[in-house]
């Protein structure tokens, strides 16, 4: 994995290459948003990197530099927090110290981040609207130079599109495979019904019971009646 430097020209575009490169490698917007939060941390030398998307009124909480059980959990409305301040008046807030003392400031207690000096915040663009924020913590005190604010707020920009696109492929590829769950969950009533002459309720109740009954999901069940027909 390369070195790159906030200070050395160029270093927004490989930060941008890599990032591409990662996504050639992989389309699961979760691994997309994760190596995000790793490329800013080495970057940055940050003890904290967390990477938030708006959903809604709500900006959410997506990846984490260090394993964190509350992804998906930590939310916050628009202009809550400073984070959710960044992500309603489009704006990058940069503090030095006592980051935790800023009237803006939201306790979690869940996040040990919260007792971190200093922050540094940038919106996500995506065709001139804000679509998420990116949050660099550091436990000590750090003035961020102009270079480094600058960096962040150009990772913004140069991201905002990439993740529009993965999170557009994500959810079609979500949607494609709720359909097809729904095809095989149709087929296997169906030969139950045939089987036990049950009527559409009863014979998905057997489903139910015997996901629950084997700790499988319906398409796994679903998909093991069918073969057995098959025999």
């Amino acid at each position: 994995m390369r070195k790159i430097s906030p200070t050395t020209a160029g270093s927004h575009l490989a930060i941008l290459e890599e990032v591409l490169e990662d996504i050639s490698q992989t389309l699961e917007l979760k691994d997309i948003l994760q190596k995000i939060v790793g490329i800013i941390g080495r970057v940055t030398g940050a003890d904290s990197c967390l990477l938030y998307l708006i959903s809604g009124r709500e900006v959410v909480l997506q990846a984490s530099l260090k394993e964190h059980p509350r992804l998906n959990q930590i939310r916050m409305k628009l202009g809550e927090g400073i984070t959710g301040w960044v992500a309603e008046e489009k704006r990058t807030v940069a503090i030095a110290r006592r980051a935790y003392a800023d009237p803006r400031f939201k306790l979690f207690n869940a996040l040990p981040e919260d007792k971190y000096e200093a922050f540094l915040s940038v919106p996500i663009w995506h065709q001139g609207k804000v679509i998420g924020v990116i949050n660099v913590q550091h436990r000590r005190s750090h003035r961020y130079t102009k270079g480094e604010v600058k960096l962040l707020e150009t990772v913004g920009k140069q991201i905002g599109g990439l993740l529009q696109i993965v999170q557009l492929v994500s959810e079609t590829q979500a949607l494609k495979e709720a359909l097809e769950t729904r095809k095989l969950i149709s087929r296997a009533k169906a030969i139950l019904m045939k089987q036990h002459g049950l009527d559409e309720g009863a014979a998905h109740q057997l489903l139910l019971k015997k996901s629950m009954d084997k700790r499988k999901s319906l398409k796994e069940v679903a998909e093991a009646v069918i073969l057995a027909s098959e025999f």
